[in-house]
């Protein structure tokens, strides 16, 4: 067996097949789950399928860790990882937390992971590097050098899409400078594992997984959209998809129930603002890299029904609101999260949030730096909900430009369907 068949060999042992299935699922229907693809399995030849064995290796791993963080028990909540999901109310109650496992997106999503691992020979028949899709990259540099499996695919890297797909002079700059320091960025030794999860599940311990799942600088383009938002966010954000309808694993069914999972990671450069922005579709985060001062990584979400979120108009699709984020006491709307607190959020549909990444002043080499994240979204298979759009809010006194902190911020809210 060569060095790269044992590196795969071990990191499946490491796996195990034989999981252990929680009690609050029903083991019958884990352990003898069928698959439905979405799309034909893909296929290799035997030199490829080595490369193929080690990136699937890293995905179970992953996805492993992710079910039993959100399904751990805290001193808060049985069978459950406690969320934050409102930095805080109208009337000034401060952030407000559930037991994350009380919603059935939750539960389905740690359901279906854990079929997948209880299965692992069936489920991987809907697995493939996605080496045919053109849109997402490598981010090159370090990461790629120390990934045989993303040396083996040869993605276009990070270098190469600023160069040659992004016009704008200001966002293919920051672009550049993100490219050069992302291997750092996502490792190091203050990437840390929230105390729910049983192993690392970062670039430090997965590199295959990170160097080649296929990363998306989604901003980075020239869209309409994008006129609402900052170019050092647009050049400075990526993000990836290990299990989902664009991902690496992608399962339309289980047991034939429809799969709304997508689970991956963020990383977006410190000194930058994720402008206020919305989407029908539930989200979640684990943040995993410390932060080195007070406030560094900070979280804004208010939920939709908030009295403090004001109908302008409304169609049959779509309601269109307003924020005072110039508000007295607007600040008390944010709220610091690391890996030691408040670690875990939750964002229902249509929830209005933010994150407001500082820390340029607490690091020696602040452009080396970001926010890194483990990231899922959880009904991905409603279509009726638009689950694929992120939409950002807009300034109300200047339409079509980003909304800044400091003054009324107006956003589009799905109508959604049930």
């Amino acid at each position: 067996m060569n060095k790269l068949s044992l590196v795969a060999a071990a990191l499946f042992a490491a796996n195990g097949y034989a999981i252990e299935i929680p009690d609050f699922l029903d083991k019958n229907e884990i352990s003898n789950a069928t698959f439905q693809c979405l799309g034909d399995s893909p296929r290799y030849s035997a030199a490829d399928q080595k490369y193929v064995d080690m990136l699937w290796a890293e995905t179970l791993k992953y996805l492993e860790g992710y079910a039993v963080a959100l399904s751990t028990s805290d001193s808060n909540c049985r069978n459950s990882d406690l969320a934050m999901y409102q930095t805080n109310t109208h009337d000034l109650k401060g952030p407000q937390y559930m037991c994350i496992m009380d919603n059935r997106d939750m539960q389905l999503m740690v359901k279906h992971i854990h079929a997948v691992l209880a299965n692992p020979e069936q489920a991987k028949q809907c697995f493939g590097a996605r080496e045919d899709v053109n849109w997402i990259y490598s981010p090159g540099g370090e990461l790629e050098a120390n990934s045989p499996v993303a040396q083996w695919l040869k993605r276009e890297t990070f270098a190469e899409f600023f160069d040659n797909k992004v016009t704008d002079p200001k966002v293919k700059a920051y672009g550049k400078d993100y490219t050069e320091h992302f291997a750092k960025m996502v490792t190091g030794s203050d990437i840390k594992m929230p105390a729910a999860f049983p192993f690392d599940v970062s670039a430090n311990a997965l590199p295959n997984l990170w160097a080649a799942v296929g990363w998306f600088p989604m901003y980075a383009e020239e869209s309409e959209r994008n006129q609402r938002n900052f170019d050092k966010t647009r050049g400075t954000y990526s993000y990836a998809e290990v299990f989902g309808h664009w991902g690496l694993l992608r399962i339309d069914q289980i047991n034939n129930e429809k799969v709304g999972a997508e689970v991956g990671m963020v990383a977006q450069r410190i000194d930058s603002f994720y402008p206020y922005h919305n989407h029908a579709i539930s989200e979640i985060y684990y943040t995993i890299r410390q932060p080195a001062c007070t406030d560094e990584f900070q979280n804004f979400a208010i939920r939709e029904d908030s009295p403090l979120v004001k109908t302008i108009s409304e169609t049959d699709t779509v309601r269109e609101v307003e924020f005072d984020a110039g508000m007295e006491n607007e600040s008390w709307f944010w709220a610091s999260t690391s890996p030691e607190k408040d670690d875990l959020s939750y964002f229902h549909q249509n929830t209005i949030h933010a994150f407001n990444y500082n820390g340029a002043d607490c690091h020696a080499k602040p452009e080396q730096k970001a926010i890194v994240s483990v990231w899922a979204r959880s009904n991905a298979h409603d279509t009726r909900n638009d689950y694929g759009t992120t939409l950002l809010c807009e300034s109300a006194e200047r339409p079509n430009t980003p909304a800044m902190r400091g003054e009324k911020i107006r956003c589009d809210l799905t109508k959604t369907k049930y």
